[in-house]
């Protein structure tokens, strides 16, 4: 099994620093993570213990990330010529990494979440005969600067060339590779001899050689990322190539939610360091004074907007989440979708049958339920399949339901709708908050 990983992240950057940024290019946030942290998420996901980041560019700037954002299993390697080829920042890794196979990955590509998994049940059984396997797209039409993509040519599962110039080629080299320690001779003869290498210089060795493999992984999502313009079109691809896999999506009401919500939150990303938070805090004042409006006016049909906007917000939460790669944990109950659910249909819950009564036992159950999901689940309730949760209870639904509910139902009857649908959230397997 593969142990340990490399990843470089040395590079000037040049067609993004043309744009002004400040921070290497290893740190740019694409769909709300960090290109680095992706990675070494990803790695990590598919058992890889010791990472080796080679560093060479604005290298502080990396290692304050990294420790900033607790990212563990990382040890660092220096490239101080990082002015020139790539080959040199794998070099400097070679002291940092046992004699075993390892990972190599470029820092400024995106992948999908199932992407290394895949490349390794493919890769890992190569190199019994390979010193090199190197993950290859053939959807040739589908890379968005394929100018600047490593081309190669492939032959019964074998790599013969690979380059950026070549004039012809069946398929496109993604920037993730398995490699054996034997490329390090290489390297370092032919820095040796000219000062200088690149990774495709030894690819080039290794193919000669009838030693370097390819794994197809055509279908699955990667990009190099450079510019603004590919950072937009990786955040794009990502959010679609989610959607496009989460079966619930293809449901008429999540549908509509989630047309919405990926533009709202395809702008949130175009804000490199979009403060979430502060949007949760705006529409939870917005649906906090829209409540006590409908409350206090006695104009229950009002609740239909701040539920509205809390529907949204769980879709933009929900496709951030998926984008990355580690989702992002919101364990404030203020801000839980299951908090804004109630905050949003008090005014007609109680409302019912006109008497506190009746309402305030049904606001008193939807608070504990929300309050004790622990003890809901050391209950052991039966759970509603996935698939039928998150289509049948999804909020897109619900809210389609609650103001139907609210507009053409009798005012006393309106308030157990929401009642009964919070009831069965404890048996639902998709988690709301």
């Amino acid at each position: 099994m593969i142990k340990q990983g490399v990843i470089l992240a040395s590079g000037l950057g040049s067609r993004l620093n043309s744009e002004g940024r400040n921070e290497p290019k290893p740190l740019m946030p694409v769909g709300g993570m960090a290109l680095i942290e992706r990675v070494i998420t990803l790695m990590q996901s598919v058992g890889i213990e010791k990472i080796v980041v080679v560093i060479g560019y604005r290298g502080d700037q990396i290692r304050e990330y990294i420790a900033k954002n607790n990212i563990h299993g990382v040890v660092f390697a220096e490239n101080t010529e990082y002015n020139k080829k790539n080959g040199i920042s794998l070099l400097r890794a070679h002291d940092c990494l046992d004699d075993a196979p390892f990972m190599l990955s470029m820092s400024d590509h995106i992948f999908s979440n199932d992407f290394f998994a895949g490349f390794l049940e493919k890769a890992e059984p190569e190199l019994e005969k390979y010193d090199v396997v190197l993950s290859v797209d053939r959807n040739i039409e589908g890379v968005f600067d394929l100018d600047d993509a490593t081309k190669v040519v492939t032959e019964n599962g074998e790599i013969t060339t690979i380059g950026k110039e070549l004039p012809s080629y069946d398929a496109v080299d993604t920037g993730l590779f398995l490699c054996k320690p034997a490329v390090f001779p290489m390297l370092q003869e032919i820095y040796d001899t000219k000062g200088d290498v690149s990774i495709s210089d030894v690819m080039g060795m290794e193919a000669r050689e009838r030693k370097f493999a390819c794994a197809e992984m055509t279908g699955h999502l990667w990009q190099d990322v450079d510019t603004p313009s590919m950072k937009n079109e990786a955040e794009e691809r990502l959010v679609d190539n989610y959607l496009r896999h989460d079966g619930s999506f293809g449901f008429f009401s999540n549908r509509l939610f989630s047309k919405i919500a990926k533009e709202a939150g395809l702008r949130c990303f175009e804000h490199e360091h979009f403060d979430w938070n502060m949007l949760n805090t705006i529409v939870f004042i917005v649906a906090l004074l829209f409540t006590a409006v409908a409350l206090f006016a006695e104009m229950p049909q009002l609740s239909i907007v701040p539920l509205f906007l809390e529907t949204f917000l769980f879709y933009i939460g929900k496709i951030r989440n998926n984008v990355r790669t580690v989702p992002v944990k919101n364990e404030n109950f203020i801000f839980s979708w299951r908090f804004s659910f109630i905050l949003a249909v008090l005014p007609v819950v109680l409302g019912t049958c006109g008497t506190l009564i009746v309402a305030l036992p049904l606001v008193i159950v939807m608070f504990a339920i929300s309050l004790s999901p622990a003890m809901v689940q050391r209950l052991e309730l039966p759970q509603i399949p996935e698939n039928i949760a998150s289509t049948w209870l999804s909020p897109s639904l619900f809210w389609i339901v609650y103001a139907a509910s609210v507009l053409l139902l009798p005012f006393w009857f309106a308030g157990f709708v929401p009642f009964v649908y919070f009831l069965f959230s404890p048996f639902s397997g998709e988690k709301r908050a």
